[in-house]
């Protein structure tokens, strides 16, 4: 464990001391377990972001996909002309 000192604004102080009082804890432990749950709060924000953007992109991807495929026997019938 390491020790930290931090300074917090007297209202939020007076807010904290009243939530460890509510849920008999020290406020160590409150302070680490509320921490973690922003940490944890702000990963699974990270990575649903990520999530979007893959999903995304797969959806261009079969759009792509689509779009090719709807060409393919015009870019073939091109070719033909391009070979006379």
């Amino acid at each position: 464990m390491v020790h930290l000192n931090i300074t917090f604004p007297e209202d939020l102080k007076r807010k904290l001391d009243y939530e460890i009082k509510r849920e008999k804890t020290k406020r160590s432990t409150f302070i680490q377990r509320a921490v973690r749950f922003y940490l944890g709060v702000k990963t699974k924000k990270e990575k649903n972001a990520l999530l979007k953007e893959g999903y995304l992109d797969l959806a261009m991807a079969e759009e792509s996909r689509v779009i090719m495929e709807d060409f393919k026997y015009v870019d073939a019938e091109s070719v033909k002309f391009i070979d006379d």
